[in-house]
């Protein structure tokens, strides 16, 4: 993998690399930003978070969910998700319904108000996605994607 910084032929060592050009924290975080600055304006005209988004994106994708479902498939704290999900819940996007047999576990899920909110911003937000992908390349963005998923699965047991 060729880099137009580094001269020709050459792809330095990790040691030989300002730490800022060599983290994956850092990279990972300035990737980030470039995606969610996509967003940022759509969220704010809906009057919802970041972490808000994902977890009503997953509702949508998935369904009806419990809370530790929600926070692995958001990346996002459990102690988290009952914030957010008690946020939603009180402006009627989200509704809470209890577990049949265990009354320490409650599902969540959109509520009509919330499907019929998503299932416009879905729409919005997918036109992002693919001017995303345009500006980086499908290519790119698909093995971004390949990537990524291979580094979150480096300290799974086994």
């Amino acid at each position: 993998m060729h880099n137009p910084e580094w001269p020709e032929g050459k792809t330095p060592l990790l040691k030989d690399l300002k730490y800022v050009d060599r983290s994956l924290a850092v990279a990972c975080t300035r990737g980030r930003e470039a995606v969610v600055s996509r967003f940022r304006k759509m969220l704010q005209r809906e009057d919802l978070s970041e972490q808000q988004w994902r977890v009503l994106r997953i509702l949508h994708d998935f369904g009806r969910l419990n809370s530790v479902q929600i926070a692995d498939q958001s990346c996002i704290h459990k102690t988290s998700i009952s914030r957010i999900v008690k946020t939603l819940e009180q402006r009627d996007i989200v509704e809470r319904s209890p577990h049949e047999t265990d009354s320490r576990i409650s599902y969540v899920a959109l509520t009509v108000f919330g499907q019929t909110m998503m299932d416009r911003l879905i729409v919005e937000s997918t036109t992002i996605h693919e001017k995303i992908a345009d500006d980086f390349g499908h290519d790119n963005y698909l093995r971004l994607l390949e990537l990524l998923k291979k580094l979150a699965k480096l300290n799974e047991p086994g």
